[in-house]
């Protein structure tokens, strides 16, 4: 039950390099180069090939005329494959140039489906999958194959050779990029990496730091690997502090571990920091016996230009194990984050879980882009949710009687593992399983057997009518089950009318029985279509809506983040006659409110809001009147999503009272009355003190203190003048008292 047809094909050369009969190559020296560095080799190898039928060893042989066979484009087209299952070859003469020998070479072959083993000049090179009789498709791999040394013809014309075997369903070779890559070329090509090698100095400083991981590993210092991370380190789910907790319990298991990068190169990301291109692997023992704690794998470590610590690569989308003690070795699932994981620390997740179908397994969603597509899913508006993706081998998800217990490995080993990983909601009211195909009834099956682990099940064209290891049918489970036991679940389906495996009459069935028990569900079946990915591929979005939907009806808070306030109004301490209240608020889902309210001690004395209507910034403007005194001013904002900013504040003073001017009697300081002075003085007061005062227009500032003085007063002498005049007095709130006077 393949479910793989050949999908659009995905243009992975960059540079726009054309797809070739006669391959053309690029060798050029690379940027910042290092002392000696290999050529650059990038040879295009997508285009029209040889292609036939059937099976001869002959085939891998130059000397082969394949003139007579038919031609066919790669990758991409599938045809030959649509009602033909069993052996294929494919051909393609190509010249190598001479400037390439002396470089390290790879064989980059894209993704076939389902098994193939290519030849360059009649050496074999690599492989995939396990041949007849007892074959094993591994069409979700990546083919990337070292070209041995004696198998090119430098200078002249070479064949590749590629035999495949279609097991069943659709077939072919379905994705690139296809070519003859150097390493720096398959980083780019493959992998989508590229910049100038790093510079001389900046290599070897991190090659020290890839010594002194080395050394920390082999002396069991952990503390000295961990001062190479970091502080901030995320490296395909690994936290500093989950990678502190492995290989910890690695060297409690071993004593010390070896950890051995080859063929090092650095690069210069576009983003300043440094690309460790290594294969790295990390051993030791267990149990007395030579363990790979982890296995040889091509990774690019990220390094801080600056600090020179390791950052991680801060991927959503990884695989990994869960170190069954079950199984008795680690269980691959692959994982993917959704888009905010990494930007809100505080939120947490509902949790799906994604089966495969038959003859697959957990790295088949990496040709088809499942972090794209969910990202996209995400963007539509459904609920951002985590994915888990486990290799189900083709056990259909089930303890085999004397075989692989996987479903107990599952329930009690890998979902506990997830939990305490990543920042799940651990309930089942956030807890769904999809599957496809296999997968369709893994999920069925493990869902209805465990109603208090999940609470929607999805299945794409399943086997919801198939039978495993003993276990009843999905159909036969749910005709078993109550109304109201079913009414705990939501369920999605779907299947394509022309289904190979008539898993169309499943659905209906499926859909039957829970309408005669009054169960809502959602399924169809679509009047095209056969078993494959061309048939549920589309689908995937109505079944992660119905999880959606769940999801949200179960009370999922999706917006974490609180939302910003910023106090534009008062910015001094005053004192102030009245007080303006200005604030400013930012959210990235939306406003409801603002608000800013005056407390004098612990006592509220004035409120004031402004709602927000929803939107991602806004402002809040109050004057407020109040008696004189000390007052602190406390505000915030909140979010649709009823997030409330910290709530912040801000003390002030309020004086409202206008200062005293009274004349001073004394004879030295004023002579004369009302009716004209020759000579006056005031005495100025003000609980809130004295700021200045201006006596026609001429300002004179005073000392803010709360007594002050103006003295002999005269004409001629600080603005005053013969006949009438006006003394303004300033308080420091801004408050005025004036003074009208005659002067003779």
């Amino acid at each position: 039950m393949d479910t793989r047809t050949p999908r659009r094909h995905r243009a992975a050369l960059a540079g726009g390099i054309a797809a070739l009969v006669a391959a053309s190559v690029l060798i050029a020296p690379p940027a910042l180069a290092q002392s000696a560095p290999p050529a650059t080799v990038s040879i295009d190898l997508e285009g029209t090939w040889k292609f036939t039928k059937g099976d001869d060893p002959s085939y891998a042989s130059p000397s082969f005329d394949d003139s007579a066979w038919s031609d066919i484009q790669v990758p991409g087209d599938g045809s030959p494959f649509a009602s033909y299952d069993g052996f294929a070859w494919y051909r393609l003469d190509f010249t190598l140039p001479a400037e390439a020998q002396g470089t390290n070479l790879v064989a980059s072959l894209g993704f076939l489906d389902d098994i193939d083993e290519a030849f360059l000049n009649g050496v074999r090179i690599g492989g995939s999958g396990t041949m007849p009789p007892a074959a094993s498709s591994q069409w979700f791999e990546k083919r990337l194959y070292p070209v041995p040394a004696d198998a090119p013809n430098f200078g002249g014309e070479n064949t590749l050779a590629v035999r495949l075997y279609d097991m069943n369903g659709g077939g072919g070779w379905y994705e690139g990029p296809v070519g003859i890559f150097s390493k720096d070329a398959v980083r780019e090509n493959v992998y989508g990496i590229s910049g100038p090698l790093a510079s001389a100095e900046q290599t070897a400083a991190v090659n020290a730091f890839l010594a002194a991981q080395r050394a920390a590993l082999a002396s069991g210092n952990i503390r000295a690997y961990l001062a190479t991370l970091d502080k901030d380190y995320f490296h395909d789910g690994r936290s500093k502090e989950r990678r502190e907790r492995e290989l910890r319990s690695w060297l409690a298991e071993s004593g010390t571990l070896t950890l051995t990068d080859g063929e090092v190169e650095v690069v210069q990301g576009a983003d300043g920091s440094l690309i460790v291109d290594t294969n790295r692997t990390i051993t030791g023992t267990r149990d007395g016996q030579p363990y790979t704690f982890q296995p040889a794998a091509q990774q690019f470590l990220r390094f801080s230009s600056s600090t020179l610590t390791e950052t991680g690569n801060a991927s959503r989308f990884f695989r990994e194990t869960v170190d069954s003690t079950l199984e008795g070795s680690p269980r691959e699932f692959v994982t993917y984050l959704p888009p905010s994981y990494l930007e809100e620390p505080n939120r947490s997740y509902p949790v799906v879980y994604l089966f495969h179908g038959i003859n697959g397994g957990s790295r088949e969603w990496e040709p088809r882009d499942i972090d794209d597509v969910l990202d996209g899913l995400w963007a539509e508006g459904l609920a951002e949710s985590i994915v888990i993706m486990p290799d189900g081998e083709s056990l259909w998800y089930a303890d085999q009687p004397n075989g692989v217990p996987w479903r107990s490995m599952f329930l009690t080993e890998m979902m506990p593992l997830v939990d305490a990983e990543y920042r799940t909601l651990p309930t089942r009211e956030f807890r769904g399983l999809s599957g496809v195909s296999m997968g369709g009834f893994g999920a069925y099956s493990i869902g209805l057997s465990n109603p208090d682990k999940f609470s929607s099940l999805a299945s794409h064209i399943g086997a919801l009518s198939f039978s495993s290891a003993g276990l009843p049918t999905p159909l036969a489970q749910v005709a078993g089950m109550t109304t109201e036991q079913l009414s705990a679940y939501d369920f999605y389906f779907d299947a394509c009318e022309f289904d190979e495996y008539r898993f169309d009459n499943a659905a209906r069935s499926m859909s039957a029985t829970l309408t005669t028990k009054g169960v809502p569900h959602t399924w169809l079946v679509e009047p095209e279509g056969r078993h494959n990915d061309a048939c549920w591929m589309p689908h995937l979005r109505d079944s992660f809506r119905m999880h959606s939907d769940n999801f949200r009806s179960s009370g999922l808070v999706e917006d974490t983040i609180r939302p910003t306030a910023t106090l534009v109004s008062p910015t001094t301490a005053g004192p102030f006659p009245t007080l303006t209240l200005t604030v400013d608020a930012t959210d990235n889902k939306g406003l409801t409110r603002i608000v800013a309210n005056v407390y004098r001690g612990t006592t509220l004395v004035k409120s004031t809001q402004s709602a927000a209507g929803g939107a991602v910034s806004a402002s809040h403007t109050a004057n407020v009147t109040l008696p004189d005194g000390a007052y602190t001013v406390r505000y915030n904002a909140q979010d649709t999503s009823g997030n409330i900013s910290a709530t912040k504040t801000f003390d002030v003073t309020v004086d409202a009272t206008k200062p005293t001017v009274t004349v001073k009697t004394g004879a030295n300081e004023t002579v004369g009355s009302n009716g004209g002075y020759s000579l006056v003085s005031f005495k100025l007061y003000d609980a809130g003190k004295i700021d200045k005062v201006v006596l026609n227009g001429v300002v004179k500032d005073l000392s803010n203190n709360a007594w002050s003085d103006v003295n002999f007063v005269k004409p001629g002498v600080f603005g005053a003048k013969a006949g009438a005049n006006s003394l303004v007095v300033y308080d420091v709130a801004g408050n005025t008292t004036t003074m009208e006077f005659t002067l003779r």
